[in-house]
């Protein structure tokens, strides 16, 4: 047995023998360049200009001293406790919300060209607070009805709210009364009352966690029941079943309030509005066709599909000829198209309908109608695969037809990733990939698949990620744990999206490429997100 002095001697040799060979640092500088050889941004590595990789390099600066601001984020390493002001970048989307908007880094973004917006739904692309006023001037025809009763603070808080246009002469009910009947079944007694009263009965002492300016508090209680509060989302009781609830809730609100005609109109030119600003030259919007008509204002004519579509193909000329006129038409040249959409879980005979439906509309609007979509929460039925023989026939009939019609399902937005069942063979990432999607949305529960992950990269299917959205939904605790940069380095072709902005308070997907930015490694992936944001040239 050697003498402690023997091992420290030997010790003492063999550290100056190491430092002496750089054999370690020769082997450890290999791994990296074998490493960067084989990376997901290596071609924009190789061919970036100077100017390129300057402003790839000032924007890493920026984000790297907005990390240490104190005014914004400021959470530096230390065994300190930090104080209640300060954040983590890439923290909380709805707590940092508002440092977000006031970071350099949400400005450079926001000015940045952005090729398209692939997976945004069409219902909630304007907040709210944009549409609530529309509302006020259907003074006779605007209607709304509760889930219950509004009695106590219990109720406010409890209760679902749903808008309607309807004729005048509909009786109007007092939601207030503890005889209101939620039911819209009942034969006996209807569960709407008019809107204009409703917000002259509403009370004045509930407390909102914001109050824009102009609206009642009627308005503010609505709006708060429409997009997801920080209470809701982080509260240590929400579940994701919970939080789920709480957006089909917002989405039903948003429904009433944007499905009539005057309003449905003023929307699509507002909509391309607010995406100039963002400098999104291209959109592909999703709305839920499910619902065959919607209503004129005074609620006595309904609009069928192919008079929205015609709306939307007439408001989308007006603004063409508009930005043209004012020599504007850069900042919008390639318009917007429409996937149809409807839930995964209607029975399959609905379902033929449904493909039927979208079929005739790809054929009276060829050049609007681009893909077919089937959304709603992936851990509730049904999977992709209980409809597969019908969305095969739907492939052969537009192959007959001529058509080309994509799928672009909602795919991978689920941990559980089992499509609705206790069966992790029913992920609707399988059929996703054996029906040929051109894209899918999410994916976020891809990397649980080896083998899928290289075959969607043969297939060359395009992944629609929309991180905020997934940490709202609780898929993830935040934006640095999402697992876009590992889909990225897997060779996946990805995009950002902000999917349903409104019910997540922000606006277009400005939020998102914020807060992506926030996670990446290196400037040279900041300047290969840049180029494929305002390129996207693979789609």
């Amino acid at each position: 047995m050697s003498s402690p002095q023997t091992a420290e001697t030997c010790l003492a040799q063999n550290v100056r023998a190491a430092e002496e060979s750089m054999d370690y640092q020769t082997r450890r500088k290999d791994l990296l360049i074998a490493e960067r050889n084989q990376v997901w941004d290596l071609k924009t590595r190789l061919e970036a200009s100077e100017v390129e990789v300057q402003a790839a390099d000032i924007v890493f600066k920026i984000r790297e001293h907005e990390r240490r601001d104190l005014e914004l984020y400021g959470n530096l390493p230390s065994e300190a406790v930090p104080g209640p002001e300060v954040r983590d970048m890439g923290g909380q989307f709805l707590p940092n919300k508002s440092r977000i908007e006031r970071s350099l880094v949400f400005d450079i973004s926001r000015q940045m060209p952005k090729g398209c917006h692939l997976h945004i739904h069409f219902n909630t692309e304007l907040p709210p607070e944009m549409l609530l006023p529309h509302a006020r001037r259907l003074k006779d025809t605007m209607f709304v009805r509760t889930t219950r009763p509004l009695l106590a603070k219990d109720d406010f808080e409890k209760a679902e709210v749903v808008f309607n246009v309807m004729p005048k002469t509909t009786t109007s009910t007092d939601i207030f009364s503890m005889e209101y009947n939620p039911d819209v079944k009942a034969e006996d007694t209807s569960p709407w009352m008019r809107w204009a009263d409703f917000r002259l009965s509403f009370p004045h002492d509930l407390v909102y966690e914001e109050r824009p300016e102009g609206l009642d508090d009627a308005e503010c209680w609505a709006r708060e029941k429409m997009a997801l509060t920080a209470e809701r989302v982080y509260s240590d009781k929400q579940t994701t079943n919970g939080i789920w609830a709480c957006f089909n809730q917002g989405t039903r609100a948003f429904k009433g309030l944007m499905n009539y005609e005057s309003v449905y109109r003023w929307y699509i030119g507002e909509a391309i509005n607010s995406m100039i600003r963002d400098r999104v030259m291209y959109a592909e919007l999703r709305p839920m066709l499910m619902d065959k008509t919607i209503p004129s204002d005074d609620g006595l004519r309904q609009l069928d599909h192919s008079a929205q579509m015609n709306v939307i193909c007439e408001e989308v000329k007006r603004k063409t000829k508009e930005l043209e006129d004012s020599g504007e038409l850069d900042k919008f040249p390639f318009g917007l198209k429409i996937i149809y959409c409807t839930p995964r879980s209607i029975p399959k005979a609905r379902m033929q309908t449904e493909l039927l439906d979208c079929i005739k509309l790809k054929q009276e609007f060829p050049d609007l109608i681009c893909g077919f979509d089937l959304v709603g929460a992936e851990d509730r039925p049904n999977h992709i695969g209980f409809y597969c023989d019908l969305l095969v026939g739907f492939q052969k009939t537009c192959k007959d037809l001529d058509l080309d019609i994509p799928f672009m399902f909602h795919a991978g937005e689920t941990l559980l990733d089992t499509g609705g069942s206790s069966d992790p063979n029913k992920s609707n990432l399988y059929d996703s990939l054996l029906l040929h999607c051109k894209r899918i949305g999410h994916g976020y529960s891809l990397l649980k698949h080896p083998l899928l992950i290289e075959k969607y990269k043969q297939q060359n299917i395009c992944l629609e990620l929309c991180p905020v959205s997934n940490e709202l939904l609780h898929l993830c605790g935040n934006i640095r744990q999402h697992p876009f940069p590992q889909l990225l380095a897997a060779g996946l072709h990805c995009t950002l999206n902000a999917d349903n902005p409104s019910l997540f308070r922000r606006h277009s997907d400005v939020g998102a490429w914020v807060e992506t930015t926030r996670s990446v490694e290196y400037p040279a992936q900041l300047l290969e997100r840049r180029r494929e944001k305002a390129g996207n040239d693979n789609l």
